[in-house]
């Protein structure tokens, strides 16, 4: 018989290409209509949630001992559903009766017509109705072991692990001649192959975690998906985590009961400086063999990760620790360390500034400074926030910009500032009150009754030169009305009307400047005399680099520049924390390898400036010296080694149950600096002109020596971090 070869791509899922092989009378074809699973062990059949994922999570080594398990009268469990999958199987341009069934088969190259091979490397799953049948009934499901997909080969014998294609066909003899000359197949990808694992593991205690690194494994990572831990205390066997994470990997166990369990392989640990590693041989807990997910206790997310900190344990307790890689299908391989991990206490700089003396509190806080914590008006506008704002999402928005905006300054210690800020904040604190009590509609209504009769009173006013134009227009002896005054041109920017040049066309002048910065956060405390280090100098050393950004708005330019601006910075520092218990006083005084603490600096400036740009305006002199003064608002916080905020006892103890300070605040001062700029364009007459062309009348470099004393104004609650310094930077005027 002469077979004709016909090359068909068909979607379904993930688009998998199928090939047809054969034809059928009429010219009908069988297709794969629907891909259906038992996701979540649902008894209905449903397509798959979201592709790839669903298949990727069913299409697994733990899937496939299950369904082998479970294909077994031994060990089968009805109630276990997920053991198969299912096709819906649908005819389309059936034009002619087919009394034919269709043969599903699930393997390699199972349209051989040499039926020895194929029922070597393939397994028959069922014969369905005649196609006759599937098309009247507008489609036939056709359930499938995932055991028979993943290992179809007669001489199967178990899970082993692979990684391939996974084929279905679907086939006919479409002349009665004992020949499958009609097939159509559907490929889904399966993996029983765990990944590999890291090699050369190492770890070392830190405050309430233990941090583990290694190197990637020879193979690479490209089949690494995820990276989780599982902990139990080594003497308990407890689990060492109170909120474990999500597993991201299937076992056996878990999804049907088999009583099978990935073999753990022993890895050496080493330790990375100190005793944070413990030795000794490790009986591993059942529930960690068994890879109990109520026992995870980290995890990272990259498969290019190269370490992971597990936090959450206790300082002081030996824990067992199970290390395992997965793959995107969930297949886990896993490693258990032969050496306790230990937690080991660190001091980090908020708890030794704290235990050195120091009486800095943190903390934020506005309209209870301003007005009184206990004040009637204070009460009322937190009823406005707690029963009128925070009633809808708006209102919780506007809470969270008030709370991260204004409502983080502090005014503690300042009795001036405090009426200043009832002042600037009467406008809206009227307005809030009565929000709160007229509601919004009503003060919308409000509002809108006294816009009207402010319109209705200017009316006339306004239709006066109204009517007095109009006459002109009318009159027969003018042969053209001049423009109203409405429709002249306006000149948005008055400097455009001022000749290149001159002073009059600068309007803003913006900087970007860099210098080294040291808080004065050692200042606070009566340290001895001679070359011992205070806190901060302890901990994070000398000065670091800050950038600052200078924004001004001139007002007055007769003679040299008058405005005010804004200034914003920022700084970080970070170090190793102290080992818990070491003393300030030893010069060699050992800090813990596993944490890092952090010190967070932003300097916010509101300043009045005059610059001296009279020797260049009028002789030429391209020198400009200037002065500021201003305002300072600094906000700052320290981060402990497990990146929250960090906290310590308000008296500088470590005991138990103690009132806790939170690093994190503001502190205010003021802040002043002379300096001289170079207008550096004088050089260069083209490039002026260029600049000139895009707006910028002056460019430069500039210079300045600082002062600033933020400290709360003297406050012995807030902290200190302004300096004296000097910075340089380049700046733009136009």
């Amino acid at each position: 018989m002469t077979r004709y070869v016909l090359l068909a791509t068909l979607c379904l899922g993930a688009g998998v290409a199928r090939a047809d092989m054969g034809m059928l009378p009429g010219g009908a074809s069988v297709k794969y209509n629907k891909l259906l699973l038992h996701e979540h062990n649902s008894e209905e059949l449903n397509q798959p949630e979201t592709d790839p994922d669903s298949k990727h999570h069913y299409f697994n080594q733990a899937h496939c001992v299950c369904s082998f398990f479970n294909y077994t009268p031994d060990t089968a469990d009805p109630t276990f559903f997920e053991k198969e999958f299912a096709y819906e199987l649908t005819i389309a341009s059936y034009t002619t009766a087919i009394n034919r069934p269709i043969e599903v088969w699930t393997g390699t190259s199972c349209d051989n017509t040499n039926t020895t091979q194929r029922d070597a490397q393939c397994h028959k799953i069922t014969v369905t109705p005649n196609i006759s049948q599937v098309a009247a009934s507008n489609g036939t499901i056709v359930s499938i072991p995932v055991y028979d997909l993943m290992f179809p080969e007669s001489a199967r014998e178990g899970c082993d692990e692979r990684e391939q294609d996974g084929t279905t066909w679907a086939m006919v003899d479409a002349d009665s001649d004992g020949v499958l000359e009609y097939s159509v197949t559907d490929i889904i990808h399966i993996d029983t192959k765990p990944p590999p694992l890291p090699i050369n593991f190492k770890a070392v205690g830190a405050e309430g975690a233990v941090e583990i690194s290694w190197e990637p494994p020879p193979e690479g990572v490209t089949d690494i998906a995820y990276y989780q831990a599982l902990c139990a205390s080594t003497l308990s066997g407890a689990s060492g985590t109170t909120s474990p994470k999500e597993p991201r990997y299937f076992t056996p166990r878990r999804l049907c009961g088999a009583q099978q369990d990935a073999g753990l392989t022993p890895s050496a640990i080493e330790s990375e400086g100190g005793v944070d590693a413990g030795s000794g041989s490790i009986t591993l807990p059942q529930e960690l063999a068994q890879l109990d997910p109520g026992y995870i206790c980290g995890e990272t997310t990259s498969n290019t990760a190269t370490s992971m900190r597990i936090s959450g344990l206790e300082n002081g307790i030996d824990y067992t620790v199970v290390f395992v890689a997965i793959d995107l299908y969930g297949n886990a391989r896993g490693t258990y360390f032969t050496s306790s991990l230990r937690p080991q206490p660190a001091t980090d700089f908020w708890e030794d500034l704290k235990g050195q003396g120091s009486g800095v509190e943190g903390g934020f806080c506005l309209i209870s400074q301003t007005f009184g914590d206990d004040n009637p008006l204070t009460n009322t506008l937190r009823s406005f926030r707690d029963k009128t704002l925070a009633d809808s999402a708006y209102g919780r928005w506007l809470i969270d910009v008030y709370y991260g905006t204004i409502g983080a300054i502090d005014l503690h210690g300042s009795w001036a500032l405090r009426i200043l800020a009832g002042i600037l904040l009467a406008p809206l604190v009227v307005f809030a009150l009565l929000w709160h009590l007229l509601t919004l509609p009503g003060l919308l209504a409000i509002g809108a009754i006294v816009v009207i009769a402010r319109r209705r009173r200017k009316l006339f006013l306004r239709l006066a030169p109204a009517l007095a134009l109009v006459a002109p227009l009318l009159l027969p002896l003018r042969a053209h009305a001049q423009a109203p005054y409405w429709d002249a041109p306006i000149t948005s920017n008055e400097s455009e009307e001022l000749p290149p040049g001159d002073p009059g066309r600068v309007n803003w002048h913006a900087g970007v400047r860099l210098g080294p910065y040291t808080p004065q956060i050692d200042a606070q405390l009566n340290m001895p005399s001679g070359d011992f280090a205070g806190p901060y100098e302890q901990m994070f050393g000398g000065w670091t680099l800050l950038p600052m950004v200078d924004v001004e708005r001139f007002f007055l330019k007769r003679f040299g520049q008058l405005g005010a601006g804004i200034t914003l910075g920022y700084m970080g520092k970070k170090a190793h924390a102290w080992q818990s218990g070491s003393d300030p006083n030893d010069p060699n005084r050992p800090r813990a390898a596993g944490d890092e603490n952090s010190f967070r600096l932003i300097p916010i400036q509101l300043n009045a400036i005059y610059r001296l740009s009279y020797l260049d305006d009028e002789w030429g002199v391209p020198l400009v010296p200037y002065a500021k003064i201003g305002v300072a608002y600094y906000v700052w916080w320290v981060t402990a080694p497990n990146g929250d905020f960090a906290q310590a006892c308000s008296d500088g103890s470590m005991s138990d149950g103690c009132q806790m300070t939170t690093a994190a605040g503001a502190s205010l001062g003021i802040v002043g600096s002379v300096g001289l700029a170079i207008r550096a364009e004088r050089v260069d007459a083209a490039a002026a002109r260029s600049m000139r062309d895009s707006g910028i009348e002056h460019a430069g470099f500039y210079g300045e020596y600082s002062i600033g004393k933020v400290d709360g104004f003297g406050s012995a609650k807030k902290l200190s971090v302004g300096d004296a310094t000097w910075f340089a930077g380049i700046d733009f005027e136009f």
